[in-house]
């Protein structure tokens, strides 16, 4: 299976402020001289330190150029080094450098994002990551070698009172007694790189196969095969294909689509419901937290070839079966629309519907985000109203009725219940659209021993 990037979590060492601008997108080069410029440590008392400034990359990886994308919406950079084929990453031998991060705040692990944790609790094998908009720099925990001791003979001969302060509290002046001076190696580990072409990556697709890549979206053309393991930047995806770039380690870049269908082949489920002129198969993915709606096909119901896919939506793990979709007109405008499990809300009844509106214009199904965002959604034909309800812990429970109004969707009243602080009212508010605003009005019960 494949997977796109969110890579690696690299976290600013020691930084306790807000997380800088994401970098720009594109290719970046690396500066060779620019680990000389390490800030040098500075030594403790009775210490002195022979500094050595070395690469953070490892020697094996001959990287000379990352390539970083940055999705928009999720406001998550992902960076990639461009590595030699060879490379093998290994956080416990010199290889420790992994392929591909992700920043900020990527705190995750799996066979399906195989992207690694970076400075998480300090460990000196995971890597840290400053950058500004176009520039960033990793970096390893300086490795600190003791090498030796000098000792330093005294000056004179202590006083009386430093002869009792020694003996007693151990306290020996140092010209009196004479000192040790301990001498260490440190060594400090840093790359910087700088963003050589700016080019509009949004994300990073992960291929665990070989593929073929095509010339032009649903050209059956392949102009070339993407090693299994690969690390494509994407510059625009649809719900069929990706349009990516392979960067090599030259910094050359070769450019094609990638066929979705092959990126991550799925379980195809006839599904019972249909349309007049359509039918329609859910596309199940399987990972190790189980089965997962991923796609949804529409097929013409005379010829059974494709008609739209849908990708790209939020769906938590789900059974299998064929009783994923209903249709059912979610806008009242007399066309059926799809509706789809989405997300499960956690452990309460907070559960949203992915809901596909029917556009009779262009005949394709179009993804509503404000329905889909709504929890325990309920769709009322008998009024044309919406409603959704939410639960916030034990004690708050609420719910809002919608309507549409010239095509938008129009909150027209509402209603919330929760226990108040002291836990000794139930405070019930209730909205009502009036005049084209909505007024509220809060009333208080005497709470019972069994909340509201």
């Amino acid at each position: 299976m494949a997977f796109l990037l969110p890579a690696l979590a690299l976290v600013v060492a020691g930084s306790t402020s807000a997380a800088p601008d994401l970098l720009q997108p594109g290719l970046y080069a690396l500066q060779p001289d620019a680990h000389l410029l390490a800030t040098p440590a500075t030594p403790a008392a009775g210490e002195t330190y022979q500094q050595r400034y070395e690469h953070a990359v490892p020697t094996a990886a001959r990287v000379r150029y990352a390539f970083v994308a940055r999705d928009p919406q999720a406001q998550l950079n992902k960076l990639v080094f461009v590595t030699d084929a060879a490379y093998r990453y290994d956080i416990n031998s010199a290889n420790l450098l992994c392929p591909a991060y992700a920043f900020p705040d990527w705190n995750a692990h799996s066979d399906a994002q195989p992207y690694c944790r970076t400075n998480i609790g300090s460990n000196d094998r995971e890597a840290a990551l400053d950058w500004t908009a176009t520039a960033f720099s990793v970096r390893w925990a300086d490795r600190k070698q003791l090498l030796g001791t000098v000792q330093v003979p005294p000056q004179r001969a202590p006083t009386a009172d430093e002869a009792g302060a020694c003996a007693i509290a151990d306290v020996c002046a140092a010209d009196a007694y004479g000192r040790q001076i301990k001498q260490y190696e440190v060594v400090h580990y840093s790359d910087r790189f700088t963003l050589q072409q700016p080019r509009d990556y949004v994300d990073v697709l992960h291929v665990d196969r070989a593929l073929p890549l095509y010339a032009q979206a649903s050209d059956a053309r392949s102009v070339a095969t993407m090693a299994a393991g690969s690390y494509l930047a994407v510059l625009q995806r649809t719900a069929a294909w990706y349009q990516v770039e392979q960067i090599g380690q030259d910094g050359s870049a070769v450019r094609g689509w990638i066929d979705r269908d092959a990126v991550s082949p799925l379980t195809w489920v006839a599904q019972a419901v249909a349309m007049p002129g359509a039918t329609f198969r859910a596309g199940v993915e399987r990972d190790e937290e189980g089965a997962r709606l991923t796609a949804i096909e529409v097929r013409d119901a005379s010829t059974g070839q494709r008609r739209q896919v849908l990708r790209d939506f939020e769906a938590d793990t789900i059974g299998d079966g064929d009783a994923l979709l209903q249709v059912v007109d979610a806008n009242f405008d007399g066309h059926p629309d799809l509706l789809a499990p989405g997300l499960s809300g956690g452990a309460g009844p907070n559960s949203t519907t992915n809901v596909f509106l029917f556009d009779p214009a262009t005949g394709a199904f179009v993804h509503d985000a404000t329905l889909s965002a709504l929890p325990q959604l309920s769709i009322n034909a008998q009024d044309r109203s919406i409603t959704s309800a939410s639960r916030g812990g034990c004690c708050s429970h609420a719910s809002e009725t919608y309507r549409y109004r010239d095509g938008r969707l129009e909150l027209v009243s509402s209603w919330e219940e929760a226990l108040s602080a002291d836990g000794a009212q139930v405070e019930t508010t209730r909205g009502t659209l009036r005049n084209g605003r909505m007024q509220y009005r809060t009333t208080r019960t005497r709470a019972t021993p069994d909340g509201p």
